[in-house]
């Protein structure tokens, strides 16, 4: 009887702690809906809509374009945000108070035509977009623009994980994203089942946290050990301030000071410019480490020690997004 009432108490433990998370999440959710409700009343009354008529400078040639033209480009991407209404006073401006961009005015000029092509697309589907010609000296500037400003939607990201430990770890996938937790109170190392192709942002919340030990960043190893963090292909951020590049330990590198219950981190992996960020949302900054240009084979990559720790991975909202596109432009 003594361990049925212990179970018991264990199952009605377990449900209020999940109660809690849960009314927890639909008051964030809450919060972040006013929050953009807020933003839409705001650029309603400043008089901002899509029908806007938008005077841009692009390397000295001034473009008059409407903002819905802008706003074809993928919502999550950096073009949508900065011209979505929400960010106009943040935009470079030029001498006349025009908005500024700095690229070449053919480059810019070529973007303009694949997104009237796309709007062109969506009211008249029969007809079908051929490829834009530019002039050869342009295309690493297109390219590497088009990648920038995110003009291509994104593949979602996997957040699927495995581990080479039987024991120890436990990694539950739902609708919301994948939540991994220590049950072993030993080093245990998570990473991701697929490499990441191109740019992937991922959102990283630490759910629970002791005494003990987390790591979250990247591996380029296809099949980490139990200690991967000291690795030569780990990249990332872990606690006490620890960051590890090639799994050599720089502590408080960049002013880190570690993970803490409650966190929120937003990160970037762009595999072109082999470059990792993380927006701490705690401290409200953002970390930048250069990885091996060398090496495209990068994978997720979690690490955790303390019985009972737990953290969880979700693709990131558009506004979530928002903190850490906008923080690595200022960068």
């Amino acid at each position: 009887m003594a361990s049925l009432s212990v179970l018991c108490d264990a199952a009605e433990e377990k449900l209020s702690a999940e109660q809690k998370l849960l009314a927890e999440r639909e008051t964030a959710v809450a919060a972040d809906r006013e929050k953009l409700q807020a933003e839409k009343d705001a650029m309603m009354k400043a008089g901002i809509t899509e029908s806007d008529l938008l005077s841009i400078n692009v390397g000295g040639q001034i473009f008059a374009v409407k903002r819905s033209t802008l706003l074809m480009a993928p919502e999550d991407s950096l073009l949508s945000l900065m011209f979505s209404g929400r960010w106009d006073e943040s935009i470079s401006r030029d001498a006349e108070g025009r908005m500024f961009l700095d690229m070449s005015p053919p480059v810019f000029s070529s973007i303009l035509s694949y997104l009237r092509a796309m709007r062109l697309e969506s009211e008249h589907p029969a007809k079908k977009r051929r490829s834009l010609p530019i002039d050869q000296m342009y295309e690493a500037e297109l390219k590497a623009v088009c990648i920038y400003y995110g003009l291509f939607p994104k593949p979602r990201m996997s957040l699927q994980l495995k581990s080479r430990e039987q024991q120890g770890l436990s990694i539950v996938d739902d609708e919301e994203g994948t939540t991994v937790r220590q049950t072993a109170g030993l080093f245990r190392a998570a990473f991701g089942t697929e490499v990441i192709e191109t740019v992937a942002t991922w959102k990283f919340s630490v759910v629970s946290i002791s005494n003990g030990y987390l790591f979250a960043g990247t591996t380029a190893a296809a099949d980490p050990s139990q200690n991967p963090y000291s690795s030569s292909s780990a990249f990332g951020w872990a606690c006490d301030g620890q960051v590890y590049l090639g799994g050599t330990n720089y502590p408080g590198l960049g002013g880190w000071v570690g993970w803490q219950a409650g966190d929120h981190a937003i990160f970037l992996l762009d595999i072109e410019a082999s470059i990792l960020k993380m927006y701490h949302s705690r401290t409200q900054t953002l970390h930048t480490l250069a990885l091996p240009v060398e090496n495209k084979q990068w994978r997720l990559h979690l690490n955790l020690h303390g019985q009972g720790d737990a953290v969880k991975l979700t693709i990131p909202t558009a506004e979530e997004e928002d903190a850490i596109l906008f923080a690595s432009r200022g960068a």
